[in-house]
């Protein structure tokens, strides 16, 4: 490492490794211990230390009837050599991330249902093991999505996310499938559905902006086999379960969704006779954060609670 004094001069060539035996005589006030600290013999000690003093121009440590002792110029030396020393040592260690103690919040992508789905359960894992980490949520476009991630202001998406590029990595979650609800006691329907049916009964459909596999199911309702009727369509799938509880509509939504409220609204969940596209939910994240040890320990949480 080549410096500047104050007039801009070129100061001679200083090792790291200069410096760490400084550190370490000051330290141990003992050539010798200095010595076996850092693995050098006796000899290599001295040709260090003579290096240092013409370096700084001083004695910086003179013998003393214990070993050693500092000089008044190498007193004021001390602490800036420690200070440069840690930095130095910090851009070297890998760095590393203990949930039970660091803070951090995490930005991450979904949808409602994905809030509805997670969250409890994450909440609840974070509040046991992790206390200073918290979570917010963003709902964006799929530009904003990438924008967001190539940035660092999305730390995750979690979803259905297919194709956003090489830019990106995805780990798979699990996959969704869809089911039918309808309420109890619906007079029409009791456990089962046929394709006649479905054609006959009304339902609100669930068309959340964005989100192609929503369109996938409104494709196979509207097609030649099922043609169904569509009563209601609504922006979200997590306002279907009251609609259809409260009424004689019924509604295709994911499977896990309708698992979650369905004892709280009163549904039957029905297996279609028709053959719907599943999806699959998947993590997704930008490759320049690939290595950060907060991003690895989330998705490995994402894993451990939701992977199947």
């Amino acid at each position: 490492m080549r410096m500047r004094d104050d007039s801009g001069r070129s100061a001679p060539h200083l090792d790291l490794n200069l410096l760490e035996l400084f550190e370490c005589i000051w330290r141990t006030r003992n050539l010798t211990a200095a010595g076996e600290r850092l693995g050098l013999s006796q000899p290599a000690v001295s040709r260090g230390l003579a290096r240092l003093r013409e370096t700084y121009d001083d004695e910086l440590f003179v013998r003393h009837r214990r070993g050693v002792e500092p000089t008044a110029f190498a007193q004021t030396l001390a602490d800036p050599i420690a200070t440069a020393l840690t930095i130095v040592r910090r851009t070297i260690e890998k760095p590393h991330f203990s949930p039970e103690e660091d803070s951090r919040r995490f930005r991450i992508a979904l949808s409602d249902i994905g809030e509805r789905y997670f969250f409890p359960r994450l909440a609840l894992w974070l509040a046991e093991q992790a206390p200073n980490v918290s979570i917010d949520t963003v709902s964006v476009s799929r530009a904003e999505l990438l924008a967001g991630l190539d940035a660092g202001e999305i730390d995750l998406a979690v979803g259905f996310l297919p194709g956003l590029g090489k830019q990106v990595h995805e780990k798979r979650l699990f996959e969704e499938r869809f089911v039918y609800i309808a309420r109890l006691g619906h007079p029409r329907v009791d456990g089962q559905l046929t394709v006649s049916q479905l054609r006959e009964l009304p339902h609100v459909v669930g068309s959340p902006h964005g989100t192609r596999h929503a369109a996938a199911v409104e494709k196979v309702l509207m097609g030649p086999r099922v043609r169904a009727v569509v009563a209601m369509r609504v922006g979200s799938f997590l306002s279907i379960a009251p609609i259809v509880a409260s009424s004689d509509l019924v509604a295709v939504v994911p499977s896990n969704l309708a698992a979650l409220v369905s004892e709280h609204v009163g549904l039957q969940l029905i297996a279609p006779p028709v053959r719907f596209p599943s999806f699959g939910v998947s993590m997704v994240w930008h490759r320049r954060f690939h290595g950060d040890p907060a991003g690895v320990w989330l998705r490995g949480l994402f894993v451990q609670l939701f992977g199947k």
